[in-house]
């Protein structure tokens, strides 16, 4: 995907990334900084990242919990860091409640796929991080 924005320098790329975010689209293969630009700007890009670093998903969802939904393969922590932001939640980032929040966003993607309530997934959530509260 050569195109206009490819062609510019590094620089001049990252430059029209902070003007206009969505210019990373037309990127072929963009730097983690070019992606960390867009995703502090414009947090919803994480939907078309695939390979995302988990500093650059971290980024996405510091700015938007949600923005975590879009998130091809969403790491442990960066799934703590927007069920945290989401529930109101101050947790201890232990191994269990790490993986239990990959597992409840995972299950919410699910959820949302199908068009169900992802109650039951939050309520199982909740009595699993109980002990890890702050």
């Amino acid at each position: 995907m050569l195109n206009k924005s490819s062609a510019l320098p590094g620089t001049a790329r990252l430059k029209a990334i902070l003007e206009d975010p969505d210019t990373i689209l037309q990127i072929e293969n963009p730097t983690e900084k070019m992606q960390l630009a867009a995703v502090q700007k414009k947090p919803e890009l994480i939907g078309h990242l695939p390979f995302a670093t988990e500093k650059v998903q971290l980024s996405a969802v510091i700015t938007s919990a949600e923005s975590i939904f879009l998130i091809h393969n969403p790491s442990p922590t960066a799934c703590f860091v927007a069920m945290e932001g989401i529930l109101g939640l101050s947790l201890f980032p232990g191994r269990t409640v790490l993986e239990a929040a990959k597992e409840l966003v995972l299950q919410m993607q699910k959820d949302k796929a199908g068009e169900r309530s992802s109650t039951a997934a939050i309520e199982k959530f909740m009595k699993e991080v109980e002990p890890f509260k702050n």
